[in-house]
Parts: structure tokens; C-alpha cells; sequence
């Protein structure tokens, strides 16, 4: 059985080699001891961590996880692909797509903290084998941590990555272009070492900020910035990508860090078998960008689709209401909306954010019970935002003027919409 075990010479069994010396420098950063057939060098694997369960591999770490994955992809030497998304939420359903037609399943890569057990990221990936035999990761950088790990992992999966994939959504004005502009900035530090990075707009915006973007000389030596097609289904998605790793991986990668792999996989386009509805287009974005394509997304049926409808136009009368939006959870996408503003794609975008970050505190504090309601407040505005009754994967983000209305009223008033909704779905069976 294998064990944590701290590696200097005080405690270190007799003859006994360090397996991880090349991911500890004096950081100290990854102590693990594992047997020598556990060892992804031995193994063949460049899969980072334990495996401690179906899909599940742990690391445990004694410094951040961002600077223990820098480390560990030092060490293996392995090859990965990263999908950041600006403005959406797209990477996870694209590796979903991949593991159900023809790619692994769905992995989760878990990093704590060693000897609390605290959990610091959580990083979901599949993995892709050439005809060869040679397997990449795809990481997807939606990681679950708090807001300042999730973007110093985020950076550390596409810094170090062979082809780095933006996923870049539709926002609001000059939203898409200023937040790829922001991005762009990371690939001047000396630790961005990736040599490839493919933009891919999910929208006509993003589809012109992607190209003016991609059209600017970038001043790092030896970088590559190209702007893809927008893509009108998941199977053109993954042909843009695959066929931009396939032309683009053997570059080497830049200053400061590690050289090209002089044997790069040669990925094959996938032939993804998608149903019809997928494959149409909506004039603003792909409808796969914005809703759930697989059925393991929740949806509601029909009688709860008209009680969500309602349930929006009721919330909508509250006093001193200015917009509220019912939300899927997982995708952050608006299920119904009423309001001037702001519009539904921001209250669902950053209702789930608040939701993601609420949760990862709870864990990070051992608290078992989930909130029922979320409530913040300014000098001008209240903000709510809570899990809806009898439907765990759907909440509501309202915003209300705070000189019209208080927090007391707020939530008497939503206690009794609660109620409302209940006997709907009690109805409804």
C-alpha cells in the first residue's frame, strides 16, 4: 500500500530511491513514495497523482497546486492540450463530447493538501490515444477552487500546455474583445512556455475579436496565435482542434522551459455522431454553447418548464425587483428571465460563480450543509441568489433596489413563492 511520507534523510527507508526527487526542489512541493509499478515512468502513464478510485486520481502537495502541476508536467514530460473558456462554459461539454466518441471517459485530477487532506483544486480531463498508442490530456481549466487557485491553475495548465485552445464567448459591447485582450497578456511572462494557442469563437463578436486578435504581431519570439472558424457543433469544434494540434505540436516549446517531445502523437480528426437538433445554428452563438447536448444535463420537463415560467413572472412583482433570471447551475445558462437589466446571460454567469465559490468555501471550512440562500448586499442593491425547491441543479439570481425593498421582506417573500413551487411540482407528478 502505498504512503505519505516526508522525504529527507531522516526518514527515508534505507535504499530506497527518490521517486519524485525531479518534482522537489527546495519548494518541497510533491512528497509522495509510491511503488515502483505505480510509478507513471515505469508505468507508461503520464497521468499525474494516484489513482484512488473510477476516474479518480489524488495528489497530495505541501505547496499551491498551481506550482505543484508546473512540477509535476516538468517531471513526466507529458504532452496536454488546455480549453480555457472566456465568457462561457464550454470546455467541460466539449470533453464530455470527446470521451463518448472515441476518447477516454472523463477523468477528475484532485490535488490536497498534504496532511490536512484539504482540498485544493479539482481539474476535470480526458485523454486522447493516437493510432500510435500515444495518449495526450486534454484539461479543461473550469477548476474547482477558490477564485484566486482557480486562475493560478488555470494559468498553469495553459503555460505549460502543447496547444492552448480559447473557447471565446459571446459578451456584451466590447466584453469579448477586452477579456481576450486581458488574456493575452499572460503569454509575455517568462513562465509561458506553450508554443501554440488556437482562439475559437463561439459567436459573430467573438469571431471578430478572435480574428483582430489573431492579426496582431505578438511580441513573444516564436509564439503562434491563430484564430479558428466558429464552430457550429461539438464534431467542427474538435476538427478544429485536433487539426490544429495535428500542424501545430511539433513546434518547440518557448524560452524557459523544457524542450518539444521529439515523438509527437498525430491526432486523426473524430467523426462525432451527433443528433440533428445539434447540429443547427442560433444567429448569436452555437446552441451547444448555451445549452445542454447530452441528457445528462438537467432539464426540465414540460409541465416544470410552464411552473418556471410563472414561477419568473411572479418573482418579477416583487417590490423594487430590477431583474432576476432562473439558471441551470452546472452550465450557468439562463432558463428564464423578467427585468430591464441586467441581461440573463450575466445574472446566470455570475449567480453560478457565486454558487461555485459558496461551495468551495463551505469545504474548505468542513461545513456539511449547503446554503439555502445566498444574500449580498451594497448601498444601493440587495442581491439574492438561491437553489429553487425540488430542483437541485436550478437557482435564482434576483436584484432589487435596496431602497425600495429590505432583506426581511425579500425572503418572506420568496418563502412564499417556495411553497408556490412545491405544490407545482407535487402537482405536476
Amino acid at each position: 500500500m502505498s504512503y505519505v511520507q516526508r522525504m529527507d534523510d531522516t526518514n527515508r527507508p534505507p535504499n530506497r530511491p527518490v521517486e519524485w526527487a525531479p518534482t522537489m526542489p527546495d519548494t518541497m512541493a510533491t512528497q509522495i513514495m509510491a511503488r515502483e509499478s505505480d510509478d507513471p515512468r515505469v508505468a507508461g502513464s503520464h497521468d499525474i497523482g494516484r489513482l484512488t478510485g473510477p476516474n479518480t486520481r489524488e495528489l497530495f502537495v505541501t505547496c499551491d497546486a498551481a506550482e505543484a502541476l508546473r512540477l509535476q508536467f516538468e517531471h513526466l514530460q507529458s504532452l496536454h492540450v488546455a480549453l480555457h473558456d472566456i465568457g462561457g462554459n464550454v470546455s467541460r461539454q466539449l470533453l464530455r463530447q470527446l470521451a463518448a466518441h472515441g476518447g477516454s471517459a472523463v477523468q477528475k485530477l484532485i490535488i490536497r493538501q498534504q496532511g490536512y487532506g484539504t482540498m485544493l483544486a479539482s481539474i476535470e480531463y480526458a485523454t486522447y490515444t493516437s493510432p500510435e498508442g500515444q495518449r495526450v490530456h486534454i484539461y479543461s481549466t473550469d477548476v474547482q477552487s477558490t477564485p484566486a487557485g482557480q486562475q493560478a491553475v488555470s494559468r498553469a495548465l495553459m503555460e505549460n500546455a502543447q496547444v492552448s485552445v480559447v473557447l471565446l464567448g459571446e459578451m456584451a459591447g466590447q466584453g469579448s474583445a477586452n477579456a481576450l485582450r486581458q488574456l493575452m497578456q499572460w503569454v509575455h511572462v517568462p513562465a509561458w512556455v506553450c508554443p501554440s494557442l488556437l482562439i475559437m469563437p463561439l459567436g459573430p463578436a467573438a469571431a471578430q475579436a478572435a480574428a483582430a486578435q489573431s492579426a496582431q504581431v505578438v511580441q513573444r519570439h516564436g509564439m503562434l496565435v491563430r484564430a479558428a472558424p466558429q464552430p457550429s457543433r461539438p464534431a467542427d469544434a474538435w476538427s478544429f482542434i485536433l487539426g490544429f494540434w495535428q500542424k501545430h505540436a511539433a513546434r518547440g516549446r518557448l524560452a524557459g522551459g523544457p524542450s518539444a517531445a521529439s515523438t509527437l502523437p498525430q491526432l486523426t480528426p473524430l467523426a462525432l455522431q451527433l443528433d440533428p437538433e445539434e447540429a443547427r445554428t442560433v444567429p448569436q452563438s452555437p446552441a451547444w454553447a448555451t445549452a445542454p447536448t447530452t441528457p445528462a444535463a438537467p432539464a426540465p420537463a414540460s409541465p416544470v418548464q410552464a411552473s418556471m415560467e410563472a414561477y419568473v413572472g411572479m418573482v418579477a412583482q416583487m417590490t423594487g425587483l430590477l431583474s432576476c433570471c432562473v439558471f441551470d447551475v452546472n452550465l450557468g445558462a439562463p432558463l428564464g428571465h423578467a427585468g430591464r437589466g441586467p441581461s440573463p446571460i450575466d445574472l446566470a454567469r455570475q449567480g453560478a460563480a457565486i454558487l461555485k465559490a459558496q461551495q468551495m468555501a463551505r469545504l474548505a471550512l468542513n461545513l456539511a450543509d449547503p446554503a439555502h440562500e445566498i444574500l449580498i448586499s451594497s448601498d444601493r442593491h440587495h442581491q439574492v441568489v438561491r437553489p429553487l425547491p425540488g430542483l437541485p441543479d436550478v437557482a435564482l439570481h434576483c436584484l432589487l433596489d435596496r431602497h425600495k425593498t429590505n432583506q426581511s421582506l425579500v425572503r418572506f417573500q420568496l418563502q412564499r413563492l417556495d411553497a408556490w413551487l412545491k405544490q407545482q411540482h407535487l402537482a405536476g407528478r
